[in-house]
Protein backbone atom coordinates (compact mmCIF):
# COMPACT_ATOMS: atom_id res chain seq x y z
CA UNK A 1 0.00 0.00 0.00
CA UNK A 2 1.36 3.41 -1.00
CA UNK A 3 0.89 5.81 1.91
CA UNK A 4 0.00 9.41 1.09
CA UNK A 5 0.77 12.35 3.37
CA UNK A 6 -2.39 14.20 4.36
CA UNK A 7 -0.64 17.56 4.06
CA UNK A 8 0.50 16.64 0.54
CA UNK A 9 -3.06 15.74 -0.39
CA UNK A 10 -4.57 18.89 1.13
CA UNK A 11 -2.16 21.05 -0.85
CA UNK A 12 -3.61 19.70 -4.11
CA UNK A 13 -7.28 20.29 -3.30
CA UNK A 14 -9.58 23.06 -4.48
CA UNK A 15 -10.96 25.75 -2.11
CA UNK A 16 -14.44 24.26 -1.85
CA UNK A 17 -13.05 20.79 -1.19
CA UNK A 18 -11.01 22.25 1.69
CA UNK A 19 -14.09 24.07 2.98
CA UNK A 20 -16.00 20.78 3.07
CA UNK A 21 -13.12 18.90 4.70
CA UNK A 22 -12.58 21.34 7.58
CA UNK A 23 -16.24 21.44 8.63
CA UNK A 24 -16.53 18.52 11.07
CA UNK A 25 -18.62 19.44 14.10
CA UNK A 26 -22.11 20.07 12.74
CA UNK A 27 -24.43 18.94 9.91
CA UNK A 28 -23.06 19.47 6.43
CA UNK A 29 -24.44 18.89 2.94
CA UNK A 30 -21.87 18.50 0.16
CA UNK A 31 -23.41 18.84 -3.28
CA UNK A 32 -21.17 17.01 -5.69
CA UNK A 33 -21.81 16.02 -9.29
CA UNK A 34 -20.03 13.27 -11.19
CA UNK A 35 -16.29 13.86 -11.52
CA UNK A 36 -16.04 16.62 -8.89
CA UNK A 37 -13.73 14.69 -6.57
CA UNK A 38 -16.30 13.74 -3.95
CA UNK A 39 -14.59 10.48 -2.93
CA UNK A 40 -11.30 12.33 -2.50
CA UNK A 41 -13.12 14.94 -0.44
CA UNK A 42 -14.81 12.39 1.81
CA UNK A 43 -11.69 10.33 2.41
CA UNK A 44 -9.57 13.43 3.02
CA UNK A 45 -12.20 14.69 5.46
CA UNK A 46 -12.04 11.46 7.46
CA UNK A 47 -8.24 11.62 7.49
CA UNK A 48 -8.40 15.29 8.55
CA UNK A 49 -10.75 14.44 11.43
CA UNK A 50 -8.38 11.77 12.72
CA UNK A 51 -5.01 13.39 12.02
CA UNK A 52 -5.74 17.08 12.58
CA UNK A 53 -8.59 16.99 15.11
CA UNK A 54 -7.55 13.80 16.99
CA UNK A 55 -10.96 12.19 16.62
CA UNK A 56 -10.92 8.49 17.50
CA UNK A 57 -11.31 6.51 14.24
CA UNK A 58 -13.72 4.10 15.96
CA UNK A 59 -16.18 6.98 16.44
CA UNK A 60 -16.52 7.55 12.69
CA UNK A 61 -19.01 5.62 10.56
CA UNK A 62 -19.10 6.05 6.78
CA UNK A 63 -22.03 4.52 4.89
CA UNK A 64 -22.42 4.01 1.16
CA UNK A 65 -24.41 1.72 -1.15
CA UNK A 66 -22.21 -0.77 -2.95
CA UNK A 67 -19.51 -3.13 -1.70
CA UNK A 68 -17.18 -1.79 -4.37
CA UNK A 69 -17.68 1.83 -3.27
CA UNK A 70 -17.15 0.90 0.39
CA UNK A 71 -13.97 -1.05 -0.43
CA UNK A 72 -12.59 1.80 -2.55
CA UNK A 73 -13.32 4.39 0.13
CA UNK A 74 -11.82 2.23 2.88
CA UNK A 75 -8.61 1.70 0.92
CA UNK A 76 -8.21 5.42 0.21
CA UNK A 77 -8.76 6.33 3.88
CA UNK A 78 -6.25 3.75 5.07
CA UNK A 79 -3.63 5.18 2.69
CA UNK A 80 -4.03 8.56 4.37
CA UNK A 81 -4.14 7.12 7.90
CA UNK A 82 -1.22 4.72 7.56
CA UNK A 83 -3.40 1.66 7.97
CA UNK A 84 -5.71 2.84 10.79
CA UNK A 85 -9.12 1.21 10.38
CA UNK A 86 -12.33 3.14 9.80
CA UNK A 87 -15.85 1.70 9.72
CA UNK A 88 -16.81 2.07 6.05
CA UNK A 89 -19.89 -0.02 5.40
CA UNK A 90 -22.81 -0.42 3.06
CA UNK A 91 -26.21 0.30 4.58
CA UNK A 92 -27.11 -3.36 4.18
CA UNK A 93 -23.99 -4.76 5.84
CA UNK A 94 -24.31 -2.27 8.71
CA UNK A 95 -27.93 -3.24 9.33
CA UNK A 96 -27.16 -6.95 8.91
CA UNK A 97 -24.47 -6.78 11.60
CA UNK A 98 -26.74 -4.81 13.94
CA UNK A 99 -29.44 -7.47 13.52
CA UNK A 100 -27.00 -10.36 13.92
CA UNK A 101 -25.59 -8.87 17.13
CA UNK A 102 -29.15 -8.56 18.48
CA UNK A 103 -30.74 -11.59 16.80
CA UNK A 104 -32.86 -12.63 19.79
CA UNK A 105 -34.33 -9.17 20.27
CA UNK A 106 -34.90 -8.88 16.50
CA UNK A 107 -36.61 -12.31 16.56
CA UNK A 108 -34.45 -13.80 13.80
CA UNK A 109 -31.95 -16.63 13.61
CA UNK A 110 -28.39 -15.62 14.37
CA UNK A 111 -27.13 -17.40 11.26
CA UNK A 112 -29.76 -16.08 8.86
CA UNK A 113 -29.27 -16.44 5.13
CA UNK A 114 -29.02 -13.27 3.04
CA UNK A 115 -31.11 -12.81 -0.11
CA UNK A 116 -29.95 -10.24 -2.62
CA UNK A 117 -32.59 -9.11 -5.14
CA UNK A 118 -31.59 -11.74 -7.69
CA UNK A 119 -31.69 -14.41 -4.98
CA UNK A 120 -35.24 -13.30 -4.16
CA UNK A 121 -36.26 -13.49 -7.81
CA UNK A 122 -34.80 -16.98 -8.20
CA UNK A 123 -36.48 -18.08 -4.96
CA UNK A 124 -39.87 -16.79 -6.16
CA UNK A 125 -39.36 -18.41 -9.56
CA UNK A 126 -38.47 -21.76 -8.03
CA UNK A 127 -40.78 -21.91 -5.00
CA UNK A 128 -43.84 -20.08 -6.35
CA UNK A 129 -43.60 -21.52 -9.87
CA UNK A 130 -43.92 -18.17 -11.62
CA UNK A 131 -42.29 -17.29 -14.93
CA UNK A 132 -38.90 -15.55 -14.82
CA UNK A 133 -40.22 -12.10 -15.77
CA UNK A 134 -42.90 -12.16 -13.07
CA UNK A 135 -40.44 -13.45 -10.47
CA UNK A 136 -38.07 -10.55 -11.16
CA UNK A 137 -40.95 -8.04 -11.13
CA UNK A 138 -42.28 -9.35 -7.82
CA UNK A 139 -38.82 -9.35 -6.19
CA UNK A 140 -38.19 -5.78 -7.34
CA UNK A 141 -41.62 -4.56 -6.18
CA UNK A 142 -41.33 -6.24 -2.77
CA UNK A 143 -37.88 -4.69 -2.30
CA UNK A 144 -39.06 -1.20 -3.23
CA UNK A 145 -42.15 -1.50 -1.03
CA UNK A 146 -39.98 -2.35 1.97
CA UNK A 147 -37.55 0.47 1.17
CA UNK A 148 -40.44 2.94 1.02
CA UNK A 149 -41.95 1.49 4.21
CA UNK A 150 -45.08 0.33 2.40
CA UNK A 151 -46.45 -2.74 4.15
CA UNK A 152 -48.37 -5.59 2.58
CA UNK A 153 -51.41 -4.33 4.51
CA UNK A 154 -51.29 -1.11 2.46
CA UNK A 155 -51.44 -3.20 -0.70
CA UNK A 156 -54.40 -5.10 0.74
CA UNK A 157 -56.20 -1.82 1.45
CA UNK A 158 -55.67 -0.77 -2.16
CA UNK A 159 -56.90 -4.19 -3.31
CA UNK A 160 -60.13 -3.68 -1.34
CA UNK A 161 -60.61 -0.35 -3.12
CA UNK A 162 -60.21 -2.08 -6.48
CA UNK A 163 -62.57 -4.84 -5.39
CA UNK A 164 -65.32 -2.34 -4.59
CA UNK A 165 -64.89 -0.72 -8.00
CA UNK A 166 -65.28 -4.08 -9.72
CA UNK A 167 -68.32 -4.86 -7.54
CA UNK A 168 -69.95 -1.66 -8.75
CA UNK A 169 -70.16 -3.36 -12.15
CA UNK A 170 -70.81 -6.94 -10.98
CA UNK A 171 -71.40 -7.79 -7.32
CA UNK A 172 -71.07 -11.56 -7.67
CA UNK A 173 -67.35 -12.40 -7.56
CA UNK A 174 -68.08 -15.86 -8.93
CA UNK A 175 -69.12 -14.25 -12.23
CA UNK A 176 -66.05 -12.04 -12.68
CA UNK A 177 -63.91 -14.51 -14.56
CA UNK A 178 -66.63 -15.39 -17.07
CA UNK A 179 -67.69 -11.75 -17.43
CA UNK A 180 -64.07 -10.84 -18.17
CA UNK A 181 -63.89 -13.48 -20.89
CA UNK A 182 -67.19 -12.34 -22.41
CA UNK A 183 -66.21 -8.66 -22.24
CA UNK A 184 -62.92 -9.34 -24.01
CA UNK A 185 -64.74 -11.23 -26.74
CA UNK A 186 -67.36 -8.51 -27.20
CA UNK A 187 -64.74 -5.79 -27.25
CA UNK A 188 -62.61 -7.64 -29.81
CA UNK A 189 -65.61 -8.21 -32.10
CA UNK A 190 -67.24 -4.83 -31.62
CA UNK A 191 -66.05 -3.60 -35.01
CA UNK A 192 -68.16 -6.31 -36.66
CA UNK A 193 -71.44 -4.92 -35.33
CA UNK A 194 -73.89 -3.02 -37.48
CA UNK A 195 -75.95 -0.15 -36.10
CA UNK A 196 -79.65 0.38 -36.84
CA UNK A 197 -79.49 4.10 -36.20
CA UNK A 198 -77.67 6.77 -34.25
CA UNK A 199 -79.42 5.85 -31.02
CA UNK A 200 -78.46 2.19 -31.42
CA UNK A 201 -74.84 3.21 -32.10
CA UNK A 202 -74.80 5.40 -29.00
CA UNK A 203 -76.19 2.55 -26.85
CA UNK A 204 -73.68 0.02 -28.11
CA UNK A 205 -70.77 2.42 -27.71
CA UNK A 206 -71.81 2.89 -24.08
CA UNK A 207 -71.79 -0.90 -23.73
CA UNK A 208 -68.30 -0.97 -25.28
CA UNK A 209 -67.12 1.53 -22.68
CA UNK A 210 -68.48 -0.66 -19.88
CA UNK A 211 -66.71 -3.73 -21.32
CA UNK A 212 -63.46 -1.80 -21.40
CA UNK A 213 -63.90 -0.41 -17.87
CA UNK A 214 -64.62 -3.85 -16.45
CA UNK A 215 -61.66 -5.43 -18.23
CA UNK A 216 -59.27 -2.76 -16.95
CA UNK A 217 -60.56 -2.88 -13.37
CA UNK A 218 -60.68 -6.67 -13.18
CA UNK A 219 -57.19 -7.10 -14.63
CA UNK A 220 -55.84 -4.48 -12.22
CA UNK A 221 -57.55 -6.28 -9.33
CA UNK A 222 -56.18 -9.62 -10.50
CA UNK A 223 -52.67 -8.21 -10.84
CA UNK A 224 -52.58 -6.92 -7.27
CA UNK A 225 -54.36 -9.99 -5.89
CA UNK A 226 -51.77 -12.30 -7.45
CA UNK A 227 -48.91 -10.11 -6.26
CA UNK A 228 -50.17 -9.98 -2.66
CA UNK A 229 -50.65 -13.74 -2.62
CA UNK A 230 -47.13 -14.23 -3.97
CA UNK A 231 -45.66 -11.80 -1.42
CA UNK A 232 -47.33 -13.65 1.47
CA UNK A 233 -46.07 -17.03 0.22
CA UNK A 234 -42.60 -15.57 -0.36
CA UNK A 235 -42.39 -14.29 3.23
CA UNK A 236 -43.69 -17.59 4.60
CA UNK A 237 -41.23 -19.72 2.64
CA UNK A 238 -38.34 -17.30 3.21
CA UNK A 239 -38.99 -17.36 6.95
CA UNK A 240 -39.11 -21.15 6.83
CA UNK A 241 -35.47 -21.34 5.74
CA UNK A 242 -34.29 -18.52 7.99
CA UNK A 243 -33.55 -15.96 5.27
CA UNK A 244 -33.73 -12.15 5.15
CA UNK A 245 -33.67 -9.96 2.07
CA UNK A 246 -32.11 -6.52 1.73
CA UNK A 247 -35.40 -4.77 2.43
CA UNK A 248 -35.72 -6.71 5.69
CA UNK A 249 -32.37 -5.41 6.94
CA UNK A 250 -33.39 -1.75 6.88
CA UNK A 251 -36.88 -2.38 8.32
CA UNK A 252 -35.73 -4.70 11.11
CA UNK A 253 -32.84 -2.44 12.07
CA UNK A 254 -35.19 0.55 12.23
CA UNK A 255 -37.70 -1.44 14.29
CA UNK A 256 -34.95 -2.50 16.70
CA UNK A 257 -33.78 1.09 17.23
CA UNK A 258 -37.38 2.26 17.68
CA UNK A 259 -37.99 -0.36 20.39
CA UNK A 260 -34.62 -0.54 22.17
CA UNK A 261 -33.30 2.96 21.62
CA UNK A 262 -30.21 4.45 20.01
CA UNK A 263 -27.97 5.32 22.96
CA UNK A 264 -25.43 2.53 22.39
CA UNK A 265 -25.02 3.39 18.69
CA UNK A 266 -24.93 7.12 19.39
CA UNK A 267 -22.19 6.59 21.98
CA UNK A 268 -20.20 4.44 19.55
CA UNK A 269 -20.53 6.51 16.38
CA UNK A 270 -20.32 10.26 16.98
CA UNK A 271 -19.51 11.19 13.39
CA UNK A 272 -21.62 9.95 10.47
CA UNK A 273 -20.72 10.33 6.79
CA UNK A 274 -23.19 9.28 4.08
CA UNK A 275 -22.06 8.85 0.47
CA UNK A 276 -24.50 8.95 -2.48
CA UNK A 277 -27.15 10.41 -0.18
CA UNK A 278 -29.52 10.98 -3.10
CA UNK A 279 -29.95 7.20 -3.32
CA UNK A 280 -31.19 6.80 0.25
CA UNK A 281 -34.71 5.46 0.55
CA UNK A 282 -37.32 6.37 3.13
CA UNK A 283 -36.33 3.72 5.68
CA UNK A 284 -32.62 4.51 5.34
CA UNK A 285 -33.35 8.18 5.94
CA UNK A 286 -35.19 7.22 9.13
CA UNK A 287 -32.15 5.17 10.15
CA UNK A 288 -29.92 8.19 9.58
CA UNK A 289 -32.11 10.18 11.98
CA UNK A 290 -31.64 7.44 14.60
CA UNK A 291 -27.87 7.35 14.11
CA UNK A 292 -27.69 11.11 14.71
CA UNK A 293 -30.24 11.30 17.54
CA UNK A 294 -27.61 12.39 20.09
CA UNK A 295 -24.86 13.87 17.90
CA UNK A 296 -25.57 15.98 14.85
CA UNK A 297 -22.09 15.59 13.38
CA UNK A 298 -23.31 14.30 10.05
CA UNK A 299 -21.95 14.90 6.56
CA UNK A 300 -23.95 13.81 3.54
CA UNK A 301 -22.67 13.90 -0.01
CA UNK A 302 -25.27 14.08 -2.77
CA UNK A 303 -25.61 14.68 -6.48
CA UNK A 304 -28.74 16.85 -6.78
CA UNK A 305 -29.06 16.03 -10.48
CA UNK A 306 -29.82 12.41 -9.69
CA UNK A 307 -32.69 13.07 -7.30
CA UNK A 308 -35.22 13.20 -10.15
CA UNK A 309 -35.03 9.41 -10.30
CA UNK A 310 -36.61 6.99 -7.84
CA UNK A 311 -33.52 4.84 -8.05
CA UNK A 312 -34.01 1.62 -6.04
CA UNK A 313 -36.93 3.29 -4.34
CA UNK A 314 -34.88 6.38 -3.56
CA UNK A 315 -36.59 9.06 -1.49
CA UNK A 316 -36.67 11.68 -4.25
CA UNK A 317 -37.14 14.66 -1.92
CA UNK A 318 -34.46 13.60 0.55
CA UNK A 319 -32.08 16.51 -0.02
CA UNK A 320 -34.78 19.11 0.67
CA UNK A 321 -35.99 17.17 3.71
CA UNK A 322 -32.42 16.90 4.99
CA UNK A 323 -32.03 20.67 4.71
CA UNK A 324 -35.18 21.25 6.78
CA UNK A 325 -34.41 18.52 9.31
CA UNK A 326 -30.72 19.25 9.95
CA UNK A 327 -30.26 22.86 8.74
CA UNK A 328 -26.77 22.00 7.46
CA UNK A 329 -24.03 24.18 6.10
CA UNK A 330 -23.94 23.64 2.34
CA UNK A 331 -20.92 23.51 0.06
CA UNK A 332 -21.09 22.80 -3.66
CA UNK A 333 -18.07 21.26 -5.35
CA UNK A 334 -17.82 23.37 -8.49
CA UNK A 335 -14.80 21.88 -10.27
CA UNK A 336 -14.82 18.84 -12.56
CA UNK A 337 -11.75 16.62 -12.79
CA UNK A 338 -13.33 14.50 -15.51
CA UNK A 339 -14.90 16.62 -18.25
CA UNK A 340 -13.90 19.60 -20.36
CA UNK A 341 -15.71 22.94 -20.22
CA UNK A 342 -17.55 22.33 -23.49
CA UNK A 343 -18.99 19.05 -22.23
CA UNK A 344 -19.88 20.66 -18.90
CA UNK A 345 -21.73 23.54 -20.59
CA UNK A 346 -23.74 21.18 -22.80
CA UNK A 347 -24.57 18.99 -19.81
CA UNK A 348 -25.62 22.04 -17.78
CA UNK A 349 -27.91 23.27 -20.57
CA UNK A 350 -29.67 19.90 -20.62
CA UNK A 351 -29.78 19.23 -16.87
CA UNK A 352 -31.15 22.64 -15.90
CA UNK A 353 -34.33 21.77 -17.81
CA UNK A 354 -35.11 19.38 -14.94
CA UNK A 355 -35.33 22.40 -12.63
CA UNK A 356 -38.34 24.68 -12.30
CA UNK A 357 -37.93 28.35 -13.13
CA UNK A 358 -37.62 29.19 -9.42
CA UNK A 359 -34.87 26.59 -8.92
CA UNK A 360 -32.67 27.04 -12.00
CA UNK A 361 -30.08 28.96 -10.01
CA UNK A 362 -29.50 25.79 -7.97
CA UNK A 363 -28.22 24.01 -11.09
CA UNK A 364 -24.51 24.67 -10.74
CA UNK A 365 -22.36 25.12 -13.85
CA UNK A 366 -19.10 23.26 -13.26
CA UNK A 367 -15.68 24.26 -14.57
CA UNK A 368 -12.84 22.00 -15.65
CA UNK A 369 -10.12 21.93 -12.98
CA UNK A 370 -7.52 23.08 -15.54
CA UNK A 371 -10.03 25.31 -17.37
CA UNK A 372 -9.64 23.05 -20.40
CA UNK A 373 -12.14 23.86 -23.14
CA UNK A 374 -11.88 20.54 -24.98
CA UNK A 375 -13.49 19.50 -28.25
CA UNK A 376 -17.06 20.12 -29.34
CA UNK A 377 -19.72 17.61 -28.40
CA UNK A 378 -20.85 15.74 -31.50
CA UNK A 379 -24.35 14.30 -31.80
CA UNK A 380 -24.90 11.76 -34.55
CA UNK A 381 -28.51 10.83 -35.31
CA UNK A 382 -29.11 7.57 -37.15
CA UNK A 383 -32.14 5.86 -38.63
CA UNK A 384 -31.82 2.60 -36.73
CA UNK A 385 -29.48 0.51 -34.59
CA UNK A 386 -27.67 -0.92 -37.63
CA UNK A 387 -26.82 2.57 -38.88
CA UNK A 388 -25.79 3.52 -35.35
CA UNK A 389 -23.37 0.58 -35.24
CA UNK A 390 -21.98 1.50 -38.66
CA UNK A 391 -21.38 5.12 -37.57
CA UNK A 392 -19.58 3.96 -34.44
CA UNK A 393 -17.37 1.55 -36.41
CA UNK A 394 -16.45 4.33 -38.83
CA UNK A 395 -15.51 6.59 -35.93
CA UNK A 396 -13.36 3.86 -34.38
CA UNK A 397 -11.62 3.27 -37.74
CA UNK A 398 -10.93 6.99 -37.93
CA UNK A 399 -9.31 6.95 -34.48
CA UNK A 400 -7.23 3.88 -35.35
CA UNK A 401 -6.01 5.57 -38.54
CA UNK A 402 -4.80 8.45 -36.35
CA UNK A 403 -2.66 5.97 -34.42
CA UNK A 404 -4.83 5.86 -31.29
CA UNK A 405 -4.37 2.44 -29.56
CA UNK A 406 -7.54 0.28 -29.40
CA UNK A 407 -7.26 0.01 -25.61
CA UNK A 408 -7.83 3.79 -25.37
CA UNK A 409 -11.18 3.61 -27.17
CA UNK A 410 -14.35 2.89 -25.19
CA UNK A 411 -18.02 2.63 -26.17
CA UNK A 412 -20.56 3.67 -23.53
CA UNK A 413 -24.28 3.07 -23.97
CA UNK A 414 -27.37 3.67 -21.91
CA UNK A 415 -29.46 0.91 -23.40
CA UNK A 416 -29.24 -1.48 -26.32
CA UNK A 417 -32.94 -1.34 -27.15
CA UNK A 418 -34.88 0.97 -29.42
CA UNK A 419 -35.39 1.38 -33.17
CA UNK A 420 -33.74 4.77 -33.32
CA UNK A 421 -30.35 5.40 -31.80
CA UNK A 422 -28.18 8.39 -31.00
CA UNK A 423 -24.47 8.19 -30.42
CA UNK A 424 -22.68 11.02 -28.62
CA UNK A 425 -18.97 11.65 -28.45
Amino acid sequence: MVLISLDSLLSTLKPRQLEAIKHTQAPQLILAGAGTGKTTTITAKIAYMVEKESIDPSQILALTFSKEAAKHMREKVEKHLHGKEIQVRTFHSFCAELIKDNADKCKVLGDFKIFEEMDSAIFIFRELKTDAYTAKLYANTIGKAKDLNISIDKFKEFLETLKKQVQNIEKDENKWKELHRESKFKLNTFHLQEFKDKEDKKTKQAEKKRYSEFIDLYEEYLKYSNFISAWEKYEEKKSGIGALDYGDFNKIALWYLDVYGTQELNDTFRYIIIDEFQDTNYVQFELIKKLTAANKNITVVADPNQTIYAFRGAYTNNIEVFKKQFKPSIVSLDVSFRSSNKILRVAHTLIEKNYGDDKKKECLLLKNHENKEGENVNIIETEDDNEEARAIVEKIEEYLAQGIPPKEIAILYRTNSGKKGKACS
